[in-house]
């Protein structure tokens, strides 16, 4: 699935399309500033086809000044949620919030519906198995954990077609977001199943081999479902974009996390002193909940995840943009979709 301009690897082509589910993107090369690949690093670029300076906003080339074509704070094409140049973390973050604003029904409303599947399943499933055998108990265990990872997948993939959408400045549906990585999903299964294996091998070896192997693996969603490759092509893309980043990538996940961790713990702490405040909830301090303390926690839950998995995806997918562009000159392809997508000029898929 390559719906997108420049999500192919470097050095290949998109596969032909009619160009209907989005732009063609182009293919990104590799260069050692942020300009042109053929240009002399030590003069400033301009965008291929970009109007002179003085041109409509948002689409003037960079002034001249050191290396590279974007110099923190200078004007860069922003068609979407971010600038089309190396980012800040405080940019990744904002986009992230701003996908999220612009497109809440493709990002907090499939959250949303597809959480509530998983919780309602999850929740008739611990009611039903709260007094059943420990065999029973350690197999409804299990099942949840498929369900949540299942979950997780399918909001990943979607949540990487609203954003590589929004990064141009376009918003998509939910139904259409759902659709577009519909052919990616059985994929994307296998896909986390063996970063999740490799994982917890790291994890067996060492803690630190998880976080290394976990960091490095980081990024091969975003890689699956944008660039149309396979599996382990994905892998090996994710490999490729973090190497020489990682300790970038990981404080940038960790931070992440830490946001989400704090907001799902805030709901989890007011579902707690619901539970507990009243006896028709059962004993929240022994687990023993009544069917209602177990909707109200499956309540809990739901809301959650609809809070913070869209920040999580939302700033892999970023994060994989952001090393893109500083590695591969994904700004240009970008910024040149972005622009025949204002002119409403349809490009080759």
């Amino acid at each position: 699935m390559t719906d997108g301009p420049g999500w192919a690897t470097p050095g290949t082509s998109s596969p032909p399309g009619d160009g209907s589910a989005g732009p063609s993107w182009g293919t990104p090369q590799p260069h050692d500033g942020w300009g042109r690949p053929d240009q002399p690093v030590d003069q400033p670029s301009v965008l291929p086809g970009a109007p002179p300076q003085g041109g409509p906003g948002g689409w003037r080339g960079p002034p001249a000044g050191p290396p590279g074509p974007w110099r923190w704070g200078a004007a860069a094409p922003r068609p979407g949620i971010i600038p089309l140049r190396p980012l800040a973390l405080g940019e990744i973050l904002d986009g992230t919030f701003a996908t999220i604003r612009e497109n809440p029904g493709a990002t907090i409303g499939v959250t949303l519906a597809s959480a509530t599947v998983v919780e309602t399943i999850s929740t008739v499933v611990r009611i039903s198995t709260e007094h059943a055998s420990t065999t029973v108990s350690v197999l409804s265990t299990l099942a949840t954990v498929a369900l949540d990872l299942v979950l997780g997948l399918f909001l990943s993939g979607v949540l990487s077609v609203v954003v590589s959408e929004a990064t141009l400045g376009s918003r998509i549906g939910p139904i259409e977001a759902v659709r577009r990585v519909a052919p990616r999903l059985g994929g994307l299964f296998a896909l986390t199943i063996i970063v999740t294996a490799a994982v917890a091998l790291g994890l067996v070896a060492l803690l630190v081999g998880a976080v290394v192997v976990g960091v490095y693996l980081g990024l091969s969603t975003p890689a699956y479902v944008l660039e149309g490759g396979g599996v382990r092509h994905a892998l090996r893309r994710s490999v490729t974009i973090v190497r020489g980043s990682w300790w970038r990538t990981l404080g940038i996940l960790v931070l992440t996390a830490l946001v989400a961790f704090m907001l799902s713990g805030l709901i989890a702490f007011v579902t707690a002193v619901i539970l507990g405040s009243s006896s028709m909830f059962g004993d929240f301090g022994d687990g023993d909940l009544t069917v209602t303390g177990h909707i109200v926690e499956g309540l809990g839950n739901l809301l959650a995840t609809t809070i913070s998995t869209p920040i999580v995806s939302g700033t892999v997918v970023l994060l994989y943009i952001d090393l893109r562009i500083r590695r591969e000159g994904l700004d240009i392809a970008l910024a040149e979709a972005a622009r025949a997508r204002a002119a409403g000029v349809r490009t080759p898929g």
